[in-house]
């Protein structure tokens, strides 16, 4: 199925009760949701779905919900990225055993690992299943301590490697990496603020944050774009921007997607478990449902 990978995939959020536990029946409602909108694939328990708040057993339960929600139905790459190699090659070998179609994986955290433990670090985590491997780079993170060159051939030596997640608004590294790699990785861009700039730097979808709000019309704005239509991509990401910009300088960005989950579509996705959140304003409905008509308005 990887041969399919593209287009817009949700960077899907986990959604909470007030207790703090995973919301199952809304988790639900948002992969049907997902899945009739026809979007290109679910990303499962990445930064967007709070990855480091949960532990093994609970993420493995994320996944699970999903994957037999989705029934097949859309492709799904879980986040498998780990403090230790251990869990992300159990989270790794469970997501396969799940029936997901690839896995994922940012640079192991907190500690300054050298780049050659990052990349062994990724070889045992593609070594663990069969599923295509995509490692997740992740710029405000993870920056590439390399040159593109050495960092590309490097990666296309991890077992099972199949493309790259890029979260990153320097879309010269971006283009460094295809030129290097050519057709040999599939590339997808993880900066919703250049979802559309980034096809000319050889990405081949996009996985993001706001796409589990405005997938559709991103969507399209994207399926033009790639198709030559560039004015209309250019009206779309200018009425995008805005509106990302808007957000993200408010720092309440989960405040904001709770409330515009539920004016949208009727659902609750709670807050994030705390410190993550912990002191978001409140957003104002009027506040929220304008931005969500500035960009649902672009054809």
């Amino acid at each position: 199925m990887n041969s399919q990978f593209g287009g817009i995939w949700p960077a899907v959020l986990t959604p909470l009760t007030e207790d703090g536990l995973v919301a199952v029946a809304v988790l639900e409602q948002m992969t049907e949701l997902f899945v009739s909108q026809r979007l290109g694939g679910l990303y499962l328990t990445g930064s967007t779905g709070q990855w480091p708040l949960f532990t093994v057993e609970e993420r493995c339960a994320i996944v699970e919900r999903v994957t037999n929600v989705a029934a097949g139905r859309i492709p799904i790459m879980v986040h498998v990225g780990a403090a230790t190699t251990a869990d992300a090659v159990a989270l790794a070998r469970h997501a396969e055993d799940a029936g997901a179609n690839a896995v994922s994986a940012v640079t192991p955290i907190y500690y300054a690992h050298s780049v050659d433990a990052v990349f062994e670090y990724y070889r045992v985590i593609g070594s663990a299943t069969q599923l295509p491997f995509y490692v997740y780079h992740l710029s405000g993170v993870s920056p590439i301590a390399i040159g593109s060159r050495e960092y590309t051939e490097r990666l296309l030596a991890v077992p099972n490697i199949a493309g790259m997640k890029i979260t990153d608004r320097d879309l010269y590294i971006f283009g460094l990496i295809k030129a290097f790699t050519g057709d040999r990785l599939q590339l997808l861009s993880g900066a919703d603020e250049v979802m559309c700039h980034a096809i000319l730097c050889g990405a081949r979808g996009a996985i993001g944050t706001f796409y589990n709000l405005w997938g559709p019309v991103c969507q399209r704005a994207r399926a033009a774009c790639a198709a030559g239509d560039v004015n209309t991509g250019q009206a779309f990401m200018l009425r995008f921007q805005i509106a990302i910009a808007a957000v993200l300088s408010s720092g309440s960005i989960w405040a904001f997607l709770r409330v515009a989950m539920r004016l949208k579509y009727g659902l609750d996705i709670g807050m994030p478990r705390p410190p993550l959140a912990a002191t978001d304003r409140p957003w104002a409905d009027d506040e929220v449902r304008r931005l969500i008509e500035q960009v649902d308005s672009v054809p």
